[in-house]
């Protein structure tokens, strides 16, 4: 640790004022380290570094080394900066303070070697906790408003910066001062307001982190959830500053990897897991109404916004709620051991963890140990588990009937960064909807918009109900759109409800429950549903994309039933090829010709065009390079789905012994 000699320092300064020579071996900064610097007291600054766009700028390690060398013109530009006034001032105010040391980032530490810049990030906390005084200047605020919000909404910069939430935290006596270094207070004095400012609890501010608990309702050391919430909305000027200004809070020790941006956080996170076994690092966006993540750790502190009141459970409280209050039975109870509970691995497959789970349709729910002081139960988090999809879902689940009884599970949660992309655009192709007096509404939920065609739904928008209406009869239908985990899906509705948790449940039914799948020959999808009391309905065609698209093209439009339909709204169609018109609505079947050795698998395009009361079929197929087309005669609707196929078989002269090769239509 390198540390700034007061004495020398303020000598040297009044040396420069007087106009006298300092030899310019004198050491202004002196490095000490074990059982030499255990015995050092010094003071130490918590600050805002200068911006120089703002006039600021500070002195560093190689200015303060080389102040005693360079040309009086450089020492002069030196000595005018802001941050050089600002080590003064913290030397004078040692002086005051009986203490010979003082430690300042800006100029103690060497940036330019990667390894002390290492070193001083790991051993920071420490360094703020051995201090004997804390300084804290507040350099943008004159006076004390700022501690009485009732008066004042002005917050000076400094609660808002990532490093400065450890300076406050680790020192055991921290004194306030304002612009002008005029005293304000000291931090167990003004624990009530900063408590407020920073969500921190008192208790924290007053005894530090190390109390520990011999009781659920003494206090504790906070859970690593509430640690990260209190840096939810401090910012840095490297991104991943973010994560390593946390480390001394965490007790922790990583290496520093500047350019690895958000993956620094994610480090983090599988550092404290390595290192401890408090399941609340998994309870971030417990608030949040939608989105989704396939990633069970938090992509910055932001996301623990809402867990400044979380507490941790050991095991033996843990398995003593379980056991009083979930109902679980006594045979998965006996597989709750101290071990599987104390312990989880961060394995190649995932973090390996036991939990109680409950499994209900296409939803699992996992129970941690921890929980919010005004809840009596403990914390929950769902999850979606489906094929080699798999995501964490945030917001309201309808609550099922009859839900799944607990159990006891081993699971691996996923912690890599997402191959999925983060967002997915919808473009609606609806221009033929106003031929039929129907007009876009409104779109559900709010955030949530159609501009210029295009709907775009992503990790935190997972679901949009586009509503149409046509007023003259007030008919109406909605248009659900769905995104997570790579999956979508787009879908009619007509027996909507207006909330959005009861339509953004039947958007992930949708998106989860259909076993069809895009093949590069059958990549269309059409759903057909009936208005009430009418022969009109409503048609959606959705080109399912491939995992590597993040677009996709909508066309809905209305027909009259043919009645040769099913009018089940879950009914869905696969198709070869959309028109090219956009807007334009067809009915498509799709047939499957055999396969020979000198013929690749040839796809016959049906077709069918509702007109009034009659039933066009055209059939195109490509066989040995030839193109054959027929046109079928009229059918009348009534003769419905035996009318059409006796005219396709007509019209591809089609035996009834050859029926059993084609498809005419692949229907859920």
């Amino acid at each position: 640790m390198r540390l700034i000699h007061v004495v020398t320092t303020l000598d040297i300064e009044t040396s420069f004022d007087e106009g006298k020579n300092v030899p310019r071996t004198t050491k202004v900064l002196k490095e000490f380290y074990g059982p030499g610097l255990a015995k050092k007291e010094y003071a130490i600054l918590s600050h805002c570094w200068g911006v120089e766009e703002e006039g600021g700028q500070e002195v560093l390690f190689e200015d303060m080394k080389q102040l005693l060398t360079v040309s009086d013109e450089e020492r002069k530009e030196i000595r005018g900066r802001t941050g050089y006034k600002k080590i003064i001032d913290t030397c004078r105010r040692a002086w005051n303070d009986g203490l010979e040391w003082v430690w300042i980032d800006t100029c103690c530490i060497n940036k330019e070697s990667s390894s002390e810049l290492s070193e001083a990030i790991n051993s920071m906390y420490k360094w703020y906790a051995n201090a004997e005084l804390c300084y804290v200047y507040l350099h943008d605020i004159i006076g004390d408003s700022w501690t009485n919000r009732g008066e004042s909404k002005a917050i000076p910069k400094w609660f808002s910066r990532g490093w400065t939430l450890q300076e406050l935290i680790a020192p055991k006596v921290v004194r306030f001062f304002d612009q002008k270094w005029q005293w304000i207070g000291e931090k167990a004095g003004l624990a009530d307001a900063l408590s407020e400012i920073m969500r921190i609890p008192e208790e924290v501010l007053k005894e530090g982190l190390q109390k520990v608990s011999s009781s659920v309702n003494d206090f504790q050391r906070p859970s690593v959830a509430q640690i990260f919430s209190w840096a939810a909305d401090r910012t840095t000027t490297r991104e991943e500053d973010r994560a390593y200004s946390l480390l001394g809070l965490l007790g922790v020790h990583m290496p520093m990897l500047y350019g690895e941006g958000k993956n620094a956080f994610r480090r983090l996170q599988l550092e404290i897991i390595r290192t401890s076994n408090d399941q609340s690092i998994f309870a971030w966006g417990c608030d949040r109404e939608f989105g989704w993540s396939s990633s069970i750790l938090a992509d910055d502190p932001s996301c623990f916004r809402d867990c400044d009141e979380v507490t941790a459970w050991n095991p033996e409280w843990f398995t003593g709620e379980l056991r009083v209050h979930s109902g679980m039975l006594d045979d998965e109870l006996s597989k709750c051991t101290q071990e599987r509970l104390r312990t989880f691995t961060v394995t190649n497959d995932g973090i390996q963890i036991w939990l109680p789970t409950a499994t209900f349709g296409l939803y699992t729910e996992v129970t941690l140990a921890c929980r919010h002081p005004h809840s009596r139960d403990l914390i929950t988090i769902c999850l979606v588990i489906h094929g080699s999809t798999w995501c964490r879902i945030f917001g309201d689940i309808p609550s099922p009937k009859y839900p799944g009884k607990l159990e006891f599970k081993q699971h691996f949660l996923p912690y890599k960064e997402t191959k999925y992309p983060s967002t997915f655009t919808f473009e609606l192709q609806d221009q033929t909807l106003s031929h039929d007096g129907f007009v876009l509404d409104h779109v559900i939920p709010d955030g949530v918009e159609v501009k210029d065609g295009l709907v775009t739904l992503s990790s935190d928008n997972d679901f949009a109900a586009v509503a149409y209406v046509r007023r003259e009869d007030d008919t109406r239908f909605l248009v659900l759109l769905g995104y997570c985990g790579g999956r979508r899906s787009a879908s009619p509705l007509l027996n909507f409800e207006q909330d959005p948790e009861s339509l953004r449940s039947r958007a992930f039914e949708r998106l989860f429950n259909s076993n069809h799948k895009p093949t590069y020959g059958n990549p269309h999808l059409m759903q057909h549903i009936h208005f009430r009391q009418s022969i009109e309905g409503v048609r959606v065609v959705y080109r399912v994309p491939f995992d590597s698209s993040v677009r996709c093209t909508v066309t809905i439009d209305i027909a009259k039933c043919a009645g040769c339909c099913t009018p089940d709204e879950r009914s869905i169609y696969y198709l070869v090829e959309t028109p090219r018109m956009p807007g334009l609505m067809w009915n498509y079947l799709l047939h499957k010709l055999p396969q020979s050795r000198d013929m690749p698998l040839s796809l016959m395009e049906s077709e069918l065009q509702v007109r009034s009361a009659h039933i066009m079929c055209i059939a195109i197929s490509n066989c040995n390079s030839q193109v054959i087309m027929a046109v079928s005669r009229k059918a009348e609707i009534n003769s419905g789905r035996k009318a059409i196929s006796s005219s396709l078989l007509q019209v591809l002269d089609l035996t009834p012994s050859k029926m059993t090769s084609a498809t005419y239509i692949l229907q859920s």
